[in-house]
């Protein structure tokens, strides 16, 4: 999802959360009652914690609750970062690089004003979600900012790398279930702890469910929700490996649905999504997220 324009002032968004102490992330440390912890990510060294119910109710349906859908008389209403991260090694060292490729993306040869590189974070997934902003911010089509977001993407993996794999695998139910498999294991650090789940068409385990992406909800824009994931991860896919793919995000509870071997609907539900109240961009109104761009993009 790659995200486009400002929203409600610099640096509100980017602070996430307050990350958890160290001290209470331990394999054998006390953990607060009032939040469930998940470990994921590369070498599960990361951790992920999720506010409990404070009725006491089921914590998963808890901790991704968010706002209620738009309706004919109301917006969204907003979405604040709730989840807690403390990114492991590996994972702090994947967001550290892809944050470097969205960095040159920005500069694009013109390197930033020292006063503009002041102004982002200096490191971790705030930063990635500002550099995020600022490709969205840049004066690119949504298409333009999709393709950057698809670039350095693809920059992760060596282009002989890609092209064997297209060369030497064709398309099937278990290349799709691999990639499944990849996603949950390599690509957890953007996106938050996620997890196999069967295809609805034929119950293949080829499918991923992300709990409560990271990004969606640090972001907190429709809009961006589509430009910097959604359709440049569908592309990544595609151009990387072959494979069809489709993302569903849902916004009532921030989870999302990644389907291997299926393409994206003509009419895809997630191109006409409104946004938050706390999207500064366009949120508050019940029409499509303005930051989209038109479906056919």
């Amino acid at each position: 999802a790659l995200a486009p324009g400002s929203r409600r002032g610099p640096s509100t968004r980017w602070r996430a959360a307050p990350s958890a102490p160290r001290a209470s992330l331990g394999e054998n440390a006390p953990v607060d009652d009032d939040v469930e912890v998940v470990r994921y990510g590369l070498g599960g060294g990361s951790v992920a914690m999720y506010p409990r119910s404070a009725a006491g109710g089921d914590a998963s349906a808890a901790s991704t609750s968010m706002p209620d859908r738009c309706e004919p008389s109301r917006a969204r209403s907003s979405t604040e970062p709730t989840t807690r991260y403390e990114d492991g090694p590996l994972d702090a060292l994947a967001i550290a690089l892809f944050n470097r490729k969205l960095l040159a993306a920005v500069e694009n040869g013109a390197p930033l004003a020292a006063e503009d590189k002041n102004a982002l974070p200096r490191s971790g997934f705030d930063r990635l979600v500002a550099l995020a902003d600022r490709i969205g911010g840049s004066g690119r089509s949504t298409t333009e900012q999709r393709a950057v977001v698809l670039k350095t993407l693809l920059g992760l993996i060596p282009a002989p790398v890609r092209f064997l794999f297209k060369i030497l695998i064709k398309p099937s139910n278990w290349v799709d279930a691999m990639n499944a498999r990849i996603t949950v294991s390599a690509f957890a650090w953007l996106v938050g702890p996620c997890e196999i789940v069967p295809r609805e068409t034929d119950g293949e385990l080829a499918a991923v469910r992300l709990r409560k992406c990271r990004y969606l909800e640090q972001c907190g824009c429709v809009g961006s929700c589509v430009n910097f994931c959604k359709r440049p991860t569908e592309a990544f896919f595609k151009e990387a490996f072959g494979v069809d793919a489709h993302l569903a995000p849902d916004h009532q509870n921030g989870s999302c649905v990644m389907t291997f071997g299926v393409s994206p609907p003509k009419e895809d539900p997630a191109l006409v999504e409104p946004c938050y109240k706390s999207c500064g961009g366009g949120g508050g109104t019940c029409g499509p997220c303005p930051k989209i761009g038109e479906a056919k993009e």
